[in-house]
């Protein structure tokens, strides 16, 4: 009988392992099939256009990876509209415009930051680009050293300029107008003014003067490194005013209602002809000035 016993749990030890793998090699063919389609749509069209706008938001999502999200946050609000009472086909349609509403909201709010990332990333472009032309003299090869050195941490956006510019360079293109190119398409309308655009107007001098462009271009970059140290301090120094403008007008909203929470007359006099109106016009002069003050502290 022990000899029985043990074939028995020498089969069952078999038929355990063989569907163990048959699971898992499942898992891997589903988990396979769901990253070809994530890769196929971030192919796409749609996909490649979602993330540009992503990379403009500056949010480090794949547009795959941003649909899977939005999904995510679909499902518990359309549980939420169905538990509100909501008809099954209205509570997707509220989870998908909310959803959808709220992604466009957030990207076109943060569409600025790959501009400001390239502006804090210029100093490093600017000295990527120096050590190669030195060493290289030539800016297509300079270009090319840069990718190289730009993949041993540098920043995402120098990379991607970097990256952009050599793909353009090994299509015959020329050095300069591949490198203002890249930083035309990492942040779109660039002012001239901006720093990665005056890193690539420098850069075309190289053509001219290789090495005193490499001397121009640490130079620049120490410059840039000044002014963005200047503007820290600044904005440092200027952070309470900043605070108190937003801070000081919540203080006196509340302040009013809590107090007209506490004097029913009042408050119906407050919503009621003719004070309503200059309530509402008070509150957009203040949101306005408050809007107004920061915005000069912060320029």
């Amino acid at each position: 009988m022990s000899g029985v016993a043990f074939c028995v749990l020498l089969a069952a030890l078999a038929v355990g392992a063989r569907d163990l793998r048959r699971e898992r090699r499942d898992g891997q063919s589903g988990a396979h099939l769901v990253a070809r389609l994530a890769q196929r749509f971030d192919r796409s069209r749609p996909g490649r256009r979602l993330g540009a706008r992503l990379w403009r938001a500056q949010i480090r999502l794949s547009p795959a990876g941003w649909r899977g999200a939005q999904l995510m946050i679909a499902v518990p609000v359309a549980v939420i509209a169905a538990a509100a009472g909501a008809a099954p086909p209205a509570a997707l349609a509220v989870a998908a415009t909310v959803v959808r509403s709220g992604g466009s909201l957030l990207l076109r709010v943060r569409r600025g930051e790959a501009s400001r990332a390239l502006a804090a990333a210029a100093p490093q472009l600017a000295r990527a680009l120096a050590t190669e032309l030195a060493a290289w003299g030539s800016g297509s090869q300079a270009l090319s050293g840069a990718v190289r050195r730009s993949a041993a941490g540098d920043a995402a956006a120098v990379e991607r300029v970097l990256q952009g510019a050599a793909a353009r360079v090994v299509l015959g293109g020329d050095a300069t107008a591949a490198l203002h190119r890249a930083v035309d398409d990492a942040a779109p309308r660039l002012p001239p003014s901006s720093p990665a655009s005056r890193v690539a107007a420098v850069f075309a001098l190289h053509g001219h003067d290789s090495a005193a462009t490499a001397v121009a271009l640490e130079r620049l970059a120490a410059s840039l490194e000044a002014d963005a140290a200047a503007r820290d301090d600044a904005r440092a120094a200027t952070g309470e005013v900043r605070m108190s403008a937003v801070a000081v007008p919540i203080l006196a909203a509340a302040t009013l209602v809590m107090l007209l929470a506490t004097d029913p007359p009042a408050l119906a006099a407050a919503l009621s002809l003719p004070l309503l109106p200059l309530l509402g016009a008070a509150t957009v002069v203040v949101v306005a000035a408050s809007a107004s003050v920061r915005r000069m502290l912060a320029a």
